[in-house]
Parts: C-alpha cells; structure tokens; sequence
C-alpha cells in the first residue's frame, strides 16, 4: 500500500549519556568484632529470604524484552518538547543498556509493515540518545524520551531520561517516525522497533476511529477469553465501541443453563455504557443473496431481525441501524436487504474490486455500483489484523495502532470533511490488555477520535473528500439456487415456527427453533437445504408430540349439562392456544372456540353445551391462537339424553294410564268393603 504524500527526509543529533549509580555497602562493616559462630548465626534468616520465591503470572520474568506501554505522541505544540514514556519488561535482573533511535518519519502507508514485523527501516537514523540503569522499577523500567524540535530548549533530564533533536520547526515536524530500542543485556542483543507519532501543529481534522467487536461463533467457543473481553470493555465507559449480535452465539448463550447466565451477565456489564453500542450481524454462512433472488423477503428479515431480538434478551439493550455483512455480498443481496429496511451496511473491504485501504481516497461512506438505497462503509483490514496480532506485545500493538491511525490523518491533514476508519477484530481474540492501552491511547491523542458506527454513514459525507461516491463490489462465488421444493417447505415450516414459537413460554424451545430455522438457510446445494428444512420440520412435530386431547367417550346427563374436555401435556412449558369444537349436533352458549392455557400435565375444560339426545362425534382442534397451526385433534364420541316433543307425550300418557289404573284399583276395593 502507498501513500502519496512525500515529505523531507530530516536529521537529527544524538545526545551525551545520562549516568547514574549508587555505592555498595559491605556487609561484614556491619557486623564487628564477634566470634564466627556470633557473626554468622543471624546470616541464616536472610538466607532464607534471599531465596527464590515464585511469582504470580502477571509478575513472572518476561521471556524476552518487551514495551509494555508507550506514549503513542509527542506534543511538540507549546514548548517544542515532548515526553515519551517507554515503560519496558527485561528478562533478566543484571545490569542492561537501552540506546532508542529515532528515524526520519513514514512517507509511505508500505513502511508500516517492515516495522510490524520486525525487520524495520533500512539507511541511517535522525538521531540516538541512550538510556541508562532503565531497572528503575523491579520488573520494570519507564524510561522517557524527550523529542525537541530544533531551537527548542532542551529540558533537564534525569537517570532514565534521554534527549532527541529533531532539525525541523513547527508543522515540519509533523509526522510518524520509527523508533528502534535496542537493549544489550549479559551480553544479548535485541532490537524492537515501534512508531512515535509527532504532533508540533494543531489538528483540523482528527481521523474517526470506529471499533467493532464481533461476536462470532469463536465468542462462545472461547467464551472465557470473550468474558474477559467483556470485563476489560465495562472498565472502558469512555471508549465508544460497536458489538456485532451474532444470532447463533447470542443464542447459545441464552439457552445454556450453565455457561449462559455468566456469559449474559458479562455482556450486560460490558453495553452498561451508553457508548457501548451493538450492530446486527448476520453469519457469515446465511444466504443472503439467495434469499433475495428467491423472492422471500420474509426470511430477509428475519436473518436481519434475529440477532437484534436475541441481543435485546440477552443484554436488555437495542442495536444500531446499521447492518454487519460478513458473508458474500451481490447488488442483488444489498437490494433485498433494502427491502428488508436496512438502508445501512458494514462491507468487509475484501468484498469490493478494489480495498479502499490500499488507496487515499477512504474514510467516506459509499453507494455500491448496481445497488440503490443502501449506503456501505468498508473496513480497514490491514489495522483490523494489527490489532489481532499476538506476536507483538500488548503495549507496543496498542502504540503501533495509534501510530498508523496518525499516519492515516497525516495522509490528508487538512481533509475538509470528517474521515472514518472502521476495524472488524473477533471479541474472543482481542487482548483485554491492548483495549486498554488503546483506550489510555486514546484519551489524549489529537489525531483520532473514537466513534459510533453512526456518524459514518451521514450521507452528506458520500463523495466528500475527493472520494468516489460508488464502489464496485469484486467477484464473487456464483450462489446456489433455491428449488421451488425449497421455496415451498421453507414457507410451510417457517410459518409452523413462527406459529408455535408464538404460543410457547420457554425461551429455550422458542430460540432454539427459531435459530434452527435461520440456520437452515445456509448457503449449500438445494438437497443439502432441503434436509435442513425438513430437519427443523421434525424439530416442530417432536414439540407437538407432547400434546394430546382425551379422546374417552363422554356422557351428558341432560340437556344442559357442561361438556368436559381433556388436554394432555409433556411438555416442560405451557402453552396458549384455542380449543375448536366442531359438530352440528350440539349447542354451545358461549361460543365453540374457547381460549385455553395448557399446563402440564393435565388441563380441564368444562365447555355449557345444549343438546338435542342421541349419540355423535365431536371434532376437537387444538390450535395456535392465529389458527396457523394444529397443535393436537381428537374425535370423541357423545352421547346425550334427548328431551324431544315425542317424548314429553309418551311420558304424559304413560302417566295418564297410571292415573286410571290406580284409580279404578281404588273404586274396586271400595266397592268390596260396602259389600261386606
């Protein structure tokens, strides 16, 4: 990558060493004139403490020499001198020289990457300056440099302290500059090399700096590294950062009974903080692009809306307009999102012909060549991979970092219109230690600014700057097509899941087939597809299997009388749902829909009913209160005592000839008694 402002090359003359040291005290001058035993009995317990004890991890020796913090400027704007802290880990506990060497500052974006690695800058330095007895601490030394441009007066300096003349005044010595330390210690040499940005002008322009964290699937399978993350990110309030709410991690997070409650609870921790924002962010495996030239603009939302609703679960926060792509992207998918809503993308720079990273015209937001409606903003993947570079020390990453954002604003200081550089790094592989330091970093430095994902995308910003207001997305893998057999079962069973989903409690059951359905729209062959649709079918009957009517015959003993129903349930939640009462034969008063919450294990209806007698069968449905889904059916049989007009005349005459017959009965024995 390059960059296209040139600059001067600039000397710089080395300063005297700094010395400094103390005056050894005998031992045996503090003890006198008493007999061996005497004198040497008291030497035990200090033995004892002169052993070697072990440390905590976070105290151990380091390995190797390492910058555990660096000033990332210096602030030449008042005085013409600034400090730079170095706060250096030696390996070992002997006596060690450190020399820093500065060299003429970056003209190139390429001149980066030496000193990432490790290999540097070739030709001569600006200038040396050595820093003597650096053990000032027992670990650890901070050790301070002082850059002063030329005519400046130098400041007094003390053990620790060295000084470097930059020949250059005011704005001239604006710039990042390699800084070389090389430390000889018993006899080993070893050279580090990291970036001092060199502020000697005020800053009109500051480079915005949008962090992103995602939280991928590597969220939960490292979930101790992500719930650090999330701890070091509650101890940054001040630090806007942007999470990614990956619908798979979110909700595994929300289902597991163990791991889930602890993880949840460091995620809401950590977005406490009204700068701690959150994005939608689809998988990278969804089809998207598939969705979109299949016409089924539902199942766009959902993968768009998914992760939004299981982020407001999990953390009780919302997320930001803006959408996180991450898996390939068309015209015609950036389309489809449009009609989703999303009028906001996150493009990884991968995705478009050309990276704006390795030009001089980004920072700006964009149209995509072929897509209307949608405003993109691309990532910066070369400062997204530095900050995830575990080979180089937290502190030194963190300056390097800081460093190279400087080196963006210097590649257009006087840039009339904001610029915005965006960086993509996984939750999981982010070290705790260099937030924090690019945090600190950030407090006090003038060249960049923290933000949102939201101020990126203002539309008055498209074209600012001298950058084009479209970018051509680069090839991309052809997408599978969608079998009309696809088409066809994705919209039955994402309407039995959206149905079922809606009448359970349990979250457990309710996320997890709602992800399942979302998974199964995953780029692959149509067979493939078609088994994972059919799968979450599966999942759905199983679910229902749990619910059953009584289908016992039952017996009214009159006209009025209230038809008692059964229903049946395994499941470990309850369920709200309608009974359907289907049959010409009966009555019912109050209606022959009745609204039911079913409980485990069992739960009674009693339905008034009016019958006409005789024996039928009832139909019997249980359904989702939107009637989209059959949840259980039965066919039971009724029998019921008729009180028919026929019947009341049989009964009357069949009273009647009782009447006369016991009548006449009478009138025989009372004639018989007369006669007697």
């Amino acid at each position: 990558m390059s960059s296209g402002r040139q600059v001067r090359a600039l000397g710089m003359k080395g300063s005297s060493p700094i010395r400094c040291g103390g005056t050894p005290v005998a031992l045996d001058s503090m003890v006198g004139h008493r007999p061996r035993w005497r004198r040497s009995w008291w030497l035990l317990p200090l033995a004892l403490l002169a052993l070697p004890l072990p440390l905590p991890a976070s105290a151990a020796t380091p390995a190797t020499f390492q910058v555990l913090r660096q000033s990332p400027t210096a602030n030449l704007v008042r005085t013409g001198v600034g400090r730079v802290v170095l706060d250096l880990a030696l390996p070992e506990r002997t006596g060690a020289s450190v020399r820093a060497t500065m060299y003429p500052r970056l003209v190139m974006l390429s001149q980066i990457g030496p000193i990432v690695a490790g290999t540097g800058v070739a030709g001569p330095g600006l200038a040396s300056t050595p820093l003597m007895n650096p053990r000032c601490g027992r670990r650890s030394a901070a050790v301070v440099v002082a850059v002063v441009e030329q005519g400046a007066r130098p400041p007094r300096t003390r053990c620790g302290e060295g000084v470097v003349r930059l020949p250059c005044r005011g704005f001239t010595c604006d710039g990042v500059y390699p800084l070389r330390l090389r430390v000889v210690q018993g006899g080993r040499l070893v050279t580090t090399w990291s970036l001092l940005a060199v502020q000697a002008s005020h800053v009109l322009q500051p480079v915005r700096f949008a962090w992103i964290a995602t939280l991928d699937a590597s969220a939960w399978q490292h979930r101790k590294r992500t719930e650090a993350f999330l701890d070091a990110l509650a101890h940054q309030s001040a630090l806007p950062l942007t999470l990614s709410a990956d619908y798979d991690t979110l909700a595994a997070a929300l289902t597991s009974p163990i791991a889930g409650p602890r993880w949840r609870r460091a995620l809401a921790h950590a977005v406490a903080s009204p700068l701690h924002r959150a994005v939608a962010a689809p998988p990278a495996r969804a089809d998207l692009t598939g969705l979109a030239n299949a016409g089924l603009h539902t199942e766009l939302v959902r993968q768009v809306n998914l992760g939004a609703q299981l982020y407001a679960a999990a953390s009780g926060r919302y997320v930001d307009g803006p959408l996180l792509l991450s898996g390939p992207t068309t015209p015609g998918t950036l389309d489809g999102l449009a009609g989703a809503g999303v009028s906001d993308v996150v493009l990884p720079e991968s995705d478009l012909g050309t990276a704006p990273s390795s030009t001089l015209t980004w920072g700006e937001p964009f149209r995509v060549t072929g897509a209307t409606g949608v405003t993109a903003v691309a990532t910066d993947q070369p400062l997204s991979n530095l900050l995830l570079d575990s080979a180089i020390e937290p502190g030194r990453r963190a300056a390097l970092v800081l460093a190279t954002l400087a080196f963006l604003h210097f590649e257009a200081p006087n840039a009339t219109a904001p610029r915005t550089v965006v960086v993509d790094t996984p939750a999981a592989s982010v070290s705790p230690a260099v937030l924090a330091d690019v945090a600190s970093g950030l407090t006090a430095d003038p060249f960049v600014v923290p933000t949102a994902l939201g101020p990126a995308f203002d539309s008055s910003l498209v074209g600012a700057d001298g950058a084009p207001t479209a970018r051509a997305l680069g090839p991309s893998t052809p997408s599978t097509l969608w079998s009309p057999a696809n088409v066809a079962e994705l919209q039955s069973v994402a309407s039995e899941v959206d149905a079922f989903t809606g009448a359970i409690t349990s979250r457990v059951e309710s996320v997890g087939l709602r992800v399942a359905l979302a998974d199964a729209e995953a780029v692959g062959p149509a067979g493939a597809r078609q088994s994972r649709i059919a799968a979450v079918g599966a999942l759905v009957a199983h679910q229902l299997a749990y619910f059953s009517i009584d289908p016992g015959a039952i017996t009214l003993a009159g006209a009025g009388s209230d038809l008692p129903i059964t229903v049946r349930s395994g499941a470990p939640y309850a369920l709200t749902g309608v009974v359907h009462l289907l049959t010409s034969d009966l009555t019912f008063p109050k209606g022959s829909a009745v609204a039911v919450s079913v409980t485990p294990p069992i739960t009674a209806l009693r339905v008034p009913v009016v019958s006409r007698g005789g024996s039928l069968t009832l139909q019997v449905n249980l359904t989702t209160a939107n009637g989209q889904l059959l949840i259980a059916h039965a066919a039971i049989q009724v029998r019921a005592a008729g009180a028919s007009l026929v019947g009341y005349l049989l009964t009357a005459a069949s009273i009647l000839v009782l009447a006369v017959w016991w009548l006449r009965s009478y009138r025989r024995r009372a004639r018989g008694r007369h006669a007697r």
